[in-house]
């Protein structure tokens, strides 16, 4: 951690002296990796407000050793306090940080790009069955929880002759080796997200959402949301959401009823894929519903005056 806290410290002077001459009014910073530190030493000795977005809870979903967390969670608080307007990730975050730290957030979903496609309706192959069901997963698998909640799909797939469609950085042969290597189990590989957004809505029936249930989890599946839901939901492909009853994307589900699948259990898993499946109006219902809900959260346009009223309010 000394390691980190002086490299943060470092990083200041130079990125401050880089941007000698050029008149800044504030610093926006994300709570991610350990450049933030040297983010809120620019903001203090420019006597500029500092603006922090939080996506994960860093403090928590940091890879450090137990021994460090209660300097990271210090450096953090230190940090969040010292901004003056603060964005967190889920109205969980926002309501643990202000019990935790004292300070409020605003509430700030994850945002498409700007030139994202929008659909008026879920695609046409919805509405018919007589292909293999297919399930696809976009994304990083960065735990052991998402590989188990994965491994639990695949099985659940095999009852409906369904297939698992893995996109993401995992190479086939890592793939096998967590057990995702059933022959109905397909590696897709790292796509743009243009090309990413086509084959979701040309090859899925539905789009996975996994949060672990592993309990060392807990606290960052409580507060961390899902930013592949941004992307999942513009395609009009309907929702499977599998997770504990206390995470984000379950909470935001049974806000918005009827945008998402929602599993609570492994047991419920394989009925579920089972009705998905086999009921075409759900699967269309579902994707219209997506779509709906997608806009009303997640659009460009919405997210960024979300950060711009509240930078107005600071001013």
């Amino acid at each position: 951690m000394a390691w980190f806290s002086q490299a943060g410290t470092r990083l200041a002077p130079k990125i401050a002296q880089s941007v000698n001459g050029f008149d800044f009014e504030g610093v926006l910073t994300v709570a991610h990796g350990f450049g933030w530190l040297a983010a809120a030493r620019i903001a203090s000795r420019g006597n500029v407000p500092l603006h922090l977005i939080v996506h994960d809870d860093w403090p928590r979903a940091a890879d450090i050793a137990p021994r460090f967390r209660n300097w990271l969670d210090a450096q953090f608080a230190r940090v969040y306090r010292q901004a003056q307007s603060r964005f967190g990730v889920s109205p969980a975050m926002c309501r643990g940080y202000l019990e935790r730290y004292g300070k409020p957030a605003e509430i700030i979903y994850p945002t498409r790009a700007p030139d994202c496609p929008e659909f008026e309706t879920p695609p046409e192959h919805l509405a018919h069955n007589g292909k293999p069901f297919s399930i696809a997963f976009a994304g990083t698998i960065n735990s052991n929880g998402y590989i188990h909640a994965l491994r639990v799909l695949q099985h659940a797939l095999k009852a409906v002759g369904g297939r698992l469609l893995l996109f993401g950085p995992m190479p086939p042969d890592v793939a096998g080796q967590v057990g995702l290597d059933h022959p109905n189990t397909q590696v897709c590989g790292l796509l743009s997200a243009t090309d990413l957004l086509t084959r979701l809505r040309t090859e899925a029936d539905a789009l996975f959402v996994p949060m672990s249930f592993d309990a060392s989890d807990r606290d960052n599946m409580e507060m961390a949301f899902p930013s592949k839901l941004a992307d999942y939901t513009a395609t009009g492909v309907p929702l499977l959401i599998y997770g504990p009853r206390y995470c984000s994307a379950v909470a935001w589900a049974r806000e918005n009823e009827g945008v998402a699948e929602v599993v609570e259990s492994e047991s419920d898993l394989t009925n579920a894929v089972e009705r998905l499946a086999n009921d075409s109006l759900t699967r269309v219902a579902l994707g219209q519903r997506a779509l709906e809900v997608g806009r009303q959260y997640f659009r460009h346009e919405r997210v960024q005056e979300v950060f711009r009223r509240a930078l107005s309010v600071q001013s």
